[in-house]
């Protein structure tokens, strides 16, 4: 009986502790459509993941979760794809035993009230609060913008809300002249030094660094205050043709690694995070190229998680290849690779050279870009004169933009310049190449396209199995003694430009 009696006393406890780790968001809104999905996001590091979903009935949604480890869980709320709303989310700040209210009189979720006993949570509506006015507007207009019918009238409500964000973001400033410097602080400061790093009309770059040399050494180191510094001074961004950025790179079990130790094979950097999905899309092709090349290439992942969700994503998804991490998210080698945009790859030489850097993937776009520059044979520049023409062999260029076409031989004739390229892409893929695709001499003197050998202009070309293909273009006739040639489809930044293609050595 006693035991029976102490068991009980040990679930009950149990029970009780649980409980007080647990915190409730309750809400009560008006104006919102019976049923609408509302989703519950935790949010850690830069990837925010669903833990709960409720629809709305008779104006009233709830959540009961668990707090995490660290005491503070960073919350979002969204109504997403729900009509009438926003694409914008409420911010949500929870601890262990909390009852949070949330209220709201219309559809305009990122000003909805949230009552909290959360510290956090109560500096962070102090922001929201200052500028609820210009948030409910800015807020209309997007929704607007969601139904806008011409390219005209959707610039306009841009414009609009251009103008909005900079009046919230000078009240945001004076605010936080005032304020101490806290976690939500340092969020608000994150945010203003992005907009400092990627927006060119932001005005307020002078009070901006005002505010950071507030920060003492401590507080620039955190995380977030290493994502700020990198904002306001970038580093040096390594480009095409540079020697590798490297850095102190951790595996899962703490050990220290460097790009340099993998150096004597090609690397192929993988810059990736566990919220983006054509990142994981990726992994079983990674593997493939992996176990095809590895005698020649090492595949490197550089994770942009927190070490905790990194850790987490890791158990998930099977990597042979080392999974690294230099446990800066995004202010460490995602900065010095200028990463803005996951996944993102660099494909580095044996000897530390940076080969081609690139973002986005399509299934079977990375075996595409190891055949290209793993598998193709390279060529020197060759020139023979065969009667009136002069045939060069894979002239040498000055620079490109695309690695779709590379130019086997130009044949300059009396009537005609005949250009012959090797077209790389993946297999059964479509390329395009425009109608309006010229030449340009030294001179600045254009010569237009006048036909095609295996392939038509502006229409689409499939790639055999190979994923490689023989086309030529056919343009009004150079004057012989042309040395050097720009070959180009127009101004847009998709268009192919091929540049200082060299007829001499």
């Amino acid at each position: 009986m006693r035991k029976l009696l102490f068991s009980s006393l040990l679930l009950f406890a149990s029970l009780v502790a649980q409980a007080q780790e647990e915190y409730t968001i309750e809400g009560k809104v008006e104006g919102v459509k019976e049923g609408t999905l509302v989703s519950l996001f935790l949010l850690d590091g830069n990837v925010g993941s669903t833990v709960a979903m409720d629809s709305i009935h008779n104006g009233t949604f709830y959540f009961k979760r668990k707090a995490g480890e660290s005491g503070l869980d960073i919350l979002s709320l969204m109504c997403t794809r729900q009509e009438g709303f926003p694409p914008m989310s409420l911010k949500i700040y929870a601890t262990p035993n909390a009852k949070i209210k949330v209220t709201g009189t219309n559809t305009l979720i990122y000003t909805w009230e949230v009552n909290s006993p959360v510290k956090e949570q109560q500096e962070y509506n102090n922001f929201t609060m200052d500028s609820r006015d210009l948030w409910d507007e800015y807020q209309r207009l997007v929704i607007k913008e969601k139904s806008c019918t011409s390219e005209t009238e959707c610039k306009i409500l841009e414009a609009k809300q251009d103008s909005i964000s900079a009046i919230i973001s000078n009240r945001e400033l004076k605010l936080m002249q005032k304020l101490p410097i806290s976690s939500v602080w340092m969020e608000k400061l994150n945010k203003l030094s992005m907009s400092v790093k990627y927006n060119p009309k932001f005005s307020y770059k002078e009070e901006t660094l005002a505010l950071y040399n507030r920060l003492n050494e401590e507080q620039k180191a955190t995380t977030i205050g290493q994502a700020i510094t990198v904002n306001l001074f970038p580093p040096t961004v390594v480009k095409e043709g540079d020697d590798m950025a490297d850095a102190d790179l951790f595996d899962l079990n703490g050990k220290i690694y460097h790009l340099e130790d993998f150096k004597g094979k090609y690397m192929l950097l993988d810059f990736w995070s566990s919220g983006c999905g054509p990142c994981i899309m990726a992994l079983p092709e990674m593997k493939e190229i992996q176990e095809q090349y590895k005698n020649r290439l090492t595949v490197i992942s550089i994770s942009s998680d927190t070490k905790s969700r990194w850790k987490e994503a890791s158990t998930q998804h099977e990597m042979t290849w080392p999974n690294l991490s230099d446990l800066k998210q995004t202010a460490g080698l995602y900065a010095k690779y200028g990463v803005r945009g996951i996944p993102n790859y660099v494909l580095i030489s044996p000897n530390g050279k940076i080969m081609q850097m690139w973002t986005g993937y399509g299934k079977g776009s990375l075996k595409f870009k190891m055949r290209r520059y793993l598998d193709t044979p390279k060529h020197e520049m060759s020139i023979m004169q065969r009667g009136n023409t002069r045939i060069v062999n894979y002239p040498s260029i000055t620079s490109t933009n695309t690695d779709i076409l590379e130019i086997k031989q130009v044949e300059l004739t009396d009537t005609a310049t005949i250009v012959h390229f090797n077209a790389y892409y993946t297999p059964k893929y479509w390329i395009q190449v425009s109608p309006n695709a010229k030449l340009v001499d030294e001179k600045g003197v254009s010569y237009t396209l006048k036909g095609a050998i295996g392939i038509t202009p502006g229409e689409h070309f499939f790639l055999p199995e190979s994923g490689q293909a023989e086309v030529s273009l056919i343009f009004e006739a150079l004057p012989l003694e042309t040395k050097v040639v720009n070959f180009t489809e127009g101004t847009a930044k998709k268009d192919w430009q091929i540049n200082g293609i060299k007829f001499s050595k």
